[in-house]
């Protein structure tokens, strides 16, 4: 989840410059690898659970594969079996951490290692937000994303997540982004005020929100109904069409979640403070 995401600028290559604090969730896909021996390097990849994530070469998991067995120089059969949970298309990165669990346990099954820096620097070939979660903690991600500041985050409530029936372009958002630049340095302001015993519900906020919520007003309902239902903060994660509300308990959650009417789906969950495979 992004919990604050503020747009600081924008490169010469098209991309924009973030400031945002990150949180990996309790919500998993199920990801499958197996290693057969082969003279050829081999990656395919199945997905069931969302009809709108491709398998084949062009899934990104298969692509992280793919990078590991060329830097290894490895000749193997890489099959991958993803089960879909994280919906797609939603700001919640679950693209993203298919492609980083298969660079943590790809090379364990080949006999191999990677050294961490290594690891690092083929998720970011991969996207902007791999490298977060190759170790899922909460972070201040800067740049495209690609470089964190680990913090620890004191927040011990429930969340509710709630994802619309709908899914938001992440560059569409980008490109209709409705306020102007916010300044550099808002990460480390959000940082200090956390330090200072600042209470996270005060510090919820993405740049990328308002111009989403004109266009799918189905965002903005899920906030306010968020909100009415007794979040203390709600705010939309990255760039849609997930929201997100911070809640006291999980019972408080889940009372909550019963003013959300399928096909919209729901999530009670929280913020994990290591990585659940351990860290690579």
């Amino acid at each position: 989840m992004n919990l604050s995401l503020r747009v600081v600028g924008k490169r010469s290559d098209g991309y924009h410059e973030l400031e945002s604090l990150m949180v990996p969730v309790a919500i998993y896909d199920d990801v499958h690898v197996e290693v057969r021996p082969s003279v050829n390097a081999e990656v395919g990849c199945t997905v069931s659970g969302d009809k709108g994530v491709p398998g084949g070469a062009g899934n990104i998991a298969a692509k992280a594969a793919q990078a590991v067995l060329e830097h290894l120089d490895e000749t193997a059969a890489v099959s991958i079996r993803l089960v879909k949970r994280i919906p797609s298309q939603a700001g919640l990165g679950g693209g993203s951490s298919d492609a980083a669990a298969v660079l943590r346990v790809l090379p364990g099954l080949l006999g191999r290692r990677l050294p961490a820096p290594t690891v690092a620097r083929l998720a970011l070939q991969l996207g902007a937000d791999v490298p977060f979660f190759v170790s899922s903690r909460p972070a201040m991600a800067r740049g495209v994303g690609e470089r964190l500041s680990f913090i620890d985050l004191p927040y011990r409530g429930s969340l509710l997540v709630v994802v619309p029936p709908l899914g938001v372009d992440t560059a569409w958002a980008f490109a209709n982004v409705v306020k102007s630049l916010t300044s550099r340095g808002a990460g480390t302001r959000l940082l200090r005020s956390l330090e200072r015993g600042a209470a996270l519900e005060g510090l919820l906020v993405n740049d990328l929100q308002e111009g989403v919520c004109d266009s799918f007003p189905e965002v903005s309902r899920s906030v306010d109904l968020l909100m009415a239902g007794g979040a203390s903060a709600a705010v939309m994660s990255g760039s849609g069409s997930a929201v997100v509300g911070l809640f006291r308990d999980g019972r408080a959650a889940r009372r909550a979640a019963r003013a959300f009417a399928r096909p919209a789906r729901v999530f009670v969950t929280r913020i994990l403070r290591r990585s659940p495979g351990g860290r690579p």
